[in-house]
């Protein structure tokens, strides 16, 4: 693996062409209870595995999805008083989205393999590659860089603030979501959905600190995790990828770290990908779906109570989503290969 710096791209001049006012959509609830027993999910995944599973839009929708490409946000709904913009193009696969201390965004380029670092103009800078398959992301406090590997021997791969890269774990199943607690412990999460063997199936939250590499929370529920947060009590928050598909239902699924008892939070939402808490790790909560049935991504928010209301539709298929402390949310399009800006919308907007 090496660290470079390539070619420096900037989009700044198309922020104001592919600026766009939408017109409010009704937000509605999008929380459905049904049963959580096991044998329920399990039939879940068993008609899931009977039904080709694809994440991705289908040829036929990509193909509809081709005209959205490049400038046009027209599909795109926000609530009233919202506006979005193309804030940076060119992130090839674009995945994992991170912020830092200072306010740079870090952006994943998984068909590429490297680390984008994205400046408030977005202005894009490779600052690492050589990665297999990267997804998930996040900066601690300090500085330092925190990527997954999405494969089935896995890496959890750190990048230091000077720009040297280091392997800190390896021989990881598929993980997809990386996060940083408070006190600079890092978690990550495994799934074995993946795997081309079908049994044992598990889905796993491990945690990386001074001690090393262990477990706080595994499962077999028929899940996938996918990404992860914590919010300011230091409770985590963590995807489920397969939720929406056949019968399964937990979308988000809530665990205390002090002994790994866990509860599905949030149900209802489909192919849930990225997500992450407002300003300091405060509700609300927001999610983003990454192919809601049709080959379209979603914003939805969800409260305190696991009550999740639709934010924004529209969107080709979205991985993460990070929101900044003016309030300005960012979310990356993988079929695109767009960081999009959402913000509300100021009088002279």
């Amino acid at each position: 693996m090496s660290s470079r710096s390539l070619e420096i791209s900037c989009n700044s001049d198309r922020l104001d062409f592919n600026k766009v006012t939408y017109n409010p959509i009704p937000m509605h609830s999008t929380i459905i209870t049904l049963c959580s027993n096991p044998l329920v999910e399990l039939s879940g995944l068993i008609f899931s595995l009977l039904t080709p599973l694809s994440f991705a839009a289908s040829s036929e929708l990509s193909a509809e999805f081709e005209q959205a490409k490049g400038n046009s946000l027209h599909g795109i709904q926000l609530p009233a008083g919202y506006t979005a913009s193309v804030f940076c193009i060119d992130v090839n696969g674009a995945d994992g989205l991170a912020l830092s201390s200072s306010g740079d965004i870090y952006a994943v380029s998984e068909a590429d393999g490297c680390i984008y670092k994205i400046d408030e103009n977005g202005c894009k800078e490779s600052i690492a590659d050589g990665f297999r398959n990267p997804e998930g992301i996040a900066v601690s406090g300090s500085g330092m860089i925190y990527i997954v590997e999405d494969i089935e021997e896995g890496r959890l791969i750190g990048i230091t603030p000077s720009g040297d890269t280091e392997v800190i774990t390896e021989d990881l199943s598929f993980p997809e979501g990386v996060a940083v607690t408070r006190d600079g412990n890092v978690l990550i999460t495994e799934s074995s959905i993946e795997s081309e063997l079908l049994f044992p199936i598990f889905s796993e939250v491990k945690q990386v600190n001074s001690e090393g590499l262990h477990s706080i929370y595994s499962s077999l529920y028929l899940w996938s995790l996918s990404d992860i947060a914590v919010d300011s009590s230091g409770t985590i928050y963590v995807c489920n990828e397969l939720s929406g598909y056949g019968f399964i239902t937990a979308s988000v699924i809530r665990i205390d770290p002090s002994d790994g008892s866990w509860s599905v939070f949030c149900r209802g939402l489909h192919a849930c990908e990225g997500i992450c808490f407002d300003v300091n790790g405060a509700f609300p909560m927001y999610v983003v779906e990454e192919d809601t049935g049709d080959g379209s991504g979603r914003i939805s928010v969800v409260d305190e109570d696991g009550v999740a209301t639709v934010f924004g539709s529209g969107f080709q298929n979205l991985e993460d989503i990070v929101v900044d402390r003016s309030g300005r949310i960012y979310v990356s399009e993988d079929t695109s290969g767009r960081i999009i800006l959402i913000r509300k919308k100021t009088h002279e907007g």
